[in-house]
């Protein structure tokens, strides 16, 4: 079974302290049509309480921090794919930060074009980045003409775009979740890594010496998958391990 393969992997680095960096929508709490009510359950609370007693944690998310701490509270948190990060307590920016929380709240006061051109279409401000939720958008072309219109505004502002499920998403350029986790590693320490998304892949792209896990079945980088209901109690076994 692919979750002993995973948990005989991790006991032979327990002792080296490693650290633990968990994507949150589609790895912590199922995906929703809904992204203002993935809240995290009581469940899910107490296995972070224990997890981050005992290892080094980090929440890697795309959301903005505000949301994210909304969703769980004070943890430590990577946002905007390494945009911004919260750490022991203590707000950390990128560079240029703030000219891009200008830019998408410009882009978000603006946003009447869009929703009258997309009926259905729901645009959030992420403070340093624009989501376009195309969760309601079932028409393929109709699709197709939002994200060239969204690439469009990207180029003009230089921003990145960043294609998910049922999401086109404008970020601060030149940032991903791979590069924002080697930047809090600690070199002499390895990692664990689990995520399910695309700017997952970049996290287990650039950290290729950490023990990676995809949730989900489709091609990845990373060394292991494993199904979403599985997530919560690989987190209790390592959680046991100590």
């Amino acid at each position: 079974m692919v979750l002993n393969k995973i948990l005989s992997t991790i006991k032979q680095i327990r002792d080296l302290e490693p650290q633990i960096f968990l994507d949150y929508d589609g790895t912590l709490v199922p995906i929703i049509n809904d992204p203002e009510k993935s809240y995290a359950d009581s469940e899910l609370f107490y296995i972070l309480d224990y997890l981050f007693r005992k290892y080094e944690t980090f929440i890697v998310t795309g959301r903005s921090l505000g949301e994210t701490r909304r969703f769980l509270g004070d943890y430590n948190i990577i946002a905007l794919h390494g945009g911004i990060y919260y750490i022991n307590g203590t707000v950390i920016e990128v560079h240029n930060y703030k000219k891009y929380v200008n830019v998408c709240n410009n882009i978000y006061d603006n946003r009447a074009e869009f929703l009258k051109e997309f009926s259905n279409l729901r645009v959030y401000n992420k403070n340093g980045g624009v989501l376009f939720h195309m969760g309601n958008i079932k028409n393929l072309d109709e699709r197709e003409k939002l994200l060239k219109k969204v690439k469009y505004l990207g180029k003009s502002v230089n921003m990145d775009i960043y294609m998910g499920k049922d999401i086109l998403e404008l970020r601060i350029p030149c940032i991903n979740k791979g590069e924002a986790i080697k930047r809090i590693r600690n070199t002499w320490r390895p990692a664990i890594i689990i995520g399910d998304d695309i700017t997952d892949e970049e996290a287990f792209r650039e950290n290729m010496d950490a023990i990676t896990i995809k949730v989900g079945n489709e091609t990845t980088f990373a060394k292991y998958s494993i199904n979403f209901d599985l997530v919560r109690e690989l987190l209790i076994d390592i959680i046991n391990m100590k």
